[in-house]
């Protein structure tokens, strides 16, 4: 039964091309390998706004089996600080199939989410109206449509959050975050079963805050974790890299700094054993944010790292291999684009030199929250914006075709 799950997850890594279907457009290309040189960025298929009249924050993407995608975040519920999670399901043209919403009374919000071995999914967040203290971290499966199983709170008496989930090879699900109840502003580590029940839970910390932003199982059923071990206030913590076994205990921790404040944001392990760290970065003595790519070897000694930014401050970002070995990050920038900030999008090659960047967005405020290579070779890319759709904010869908891609003239 195990190895049977196993497999049904490690098939949901690659998105069948059969089901989705790939545009007859993207079999236009020239035959053979594309020639050196820089390349400009790939076009926009085209864009999707979800939401009303309330503010809707989107925090996850994934495409789904079916070729389409799976979008999480929040949106303003009927009170003063009362947000729901939105879980909002588009087909392969972003045209919305289906939406649902999760919470109570007051500030309820999701931050990742993924589909499950069974065709449902799994969202992960924050909780205000239910659990036993001021915020707890809330599991919560879903059907494939979207209609809840179950739910698992988790947290004590004090604040607890929950920040990435991923399912577990053995059917069950990985979560990080960071604990008050049962530590001093731990990262926190939770496995579960696969109906969400806690097998077991680690916390890794120091004397103050320390935060867990991103956690993956690695290659041998252990797991990686990112986020930020404090050593003052908001802005004076390192980047820290933890590497458990698959009990949870810590096997090696690597912290990163560059003499400001480092926020580990995501992670990921690359097909060489080791792991790609997209980071925010404050340059000392300067008032602004860059970001930071680190590619680590299998023990998290940096191989190199890349910074990417400008004259403002640059949000906290997402990475992802992608398919020719390379990196796509997304995030928000002030520095460049049309607005007071857009969402940025940056591929580099496997040695983490930019290839090429785009910026979408309008004269208002945008920001970018994840991206993700598709079945056929483009990009998904789940974001908020200020400045198009219906309400204060909603949330933004773009899709880009392949790289070197040949579009229809329209």
């Amino acid at each position: 039964m195990k190895k049977e799950l196993s497999v049904a997850i490690l098939a949901l890594l690659v998105v069948s091309l059969v089901a989705g279907g790939c545009p007859p457009l993207y079999l236009q290309r020239e035959p053979g390998p594309a020639p050196p040189g820089p390349f400009p960025p790939p076009d926009k298929e085209w864009s999707r706004t979800f939401g009303g009249r309330e503010r809707s924050v989107a925090q996850s993407v994934q495409q789904t089996r079916d070729g389409g995608f799976i979008i999480v975040g929040w949106r303003e519920g009927a009170g003063e600080f009362d947000y729901d999670i939105w879980l909002v399901k588009s087909d392969e043209k972003g045209n919305k199939e289906w939406s649902r919403t999760f919470g109570g009374p007051h500030s309820d919000k999701a931050h990742s989410v993924q589909q499950t071995a069974d065709g449902g999914f799994i969202i992960v967040g924050d909780t205000a109206s239910f659990g036993a203290g001021s915020n707890d971290a809330w599991l919560i499966k879903t059907d494939g449509e979207g209609n809840k199983e179950w739910s698992r709170i988790f947290g004590g008496l004090d604040a607890d959050r929950a920040r990435s989930v991923q399912q577990t090879r053995d059917g069950g699900f990985i979560i990080v975050g960071w604990t008050d109840s049962f530590g001093p502003g731990d990262i926190w580590l939770i496995k579960t079963d696969q109906e969400g029940n806690k097998e077991w839970s680690r916390t890794f910390g120091g004397r103050i805050t320390d935060h867990g932003w991103s956690v993956r199982e690695t290659l041998d059923g252990g797991f990686i974790i990112t986020g930020t071990l404090y050593r003052g206030g908001p802005r004076y913590g390192d980047l820290w890299l933890i590497r458990t076994d698959e009990h949870g205990d810590k096997e090696w921790c690597r912290t990163f700094d560059r003499g400001g404040g480092e926020t580990g944001h995501s992670v990921q392990q690359t097909r060489d054993g080791g792991f790609i760290i997209a980071a925010q970065v404050y340059p000392p003595f300067i008032g602004r944010s860059d970001l930071w790519l680190i590619k680590t070897d299998q023990e998290g000694n940096k191989e190199w790292s890349r910074s990417f930014g400008g004259w403002g401050s640059e949000g906290l970002p997402s990475v992802q291999q992608t398919r020719d070995g390379g990196f796509i990050i997304v995030a928000s920038t002030e520095s460049f684009g049309a607005g007071k900030s857009d969402i940025w999008l940056i591929k580099t090659d496997q040695e983490g030199d930019k290839e090429w960047s785009r910026t979408f967005g309008g004269r208002e405020r945008e920001g970018g929250s994840s991206v993700q290579q598709t079945a056929c070779g483009g990009f998904i890319i789940a974001g908020t914006t200020h400045s198009f759709g219906a309400g204060k904010s909603d949330f933004w869908l773009i899709k880009l075709a392949p790289e070197h891609a040949i579009l229809p003239v329209s």
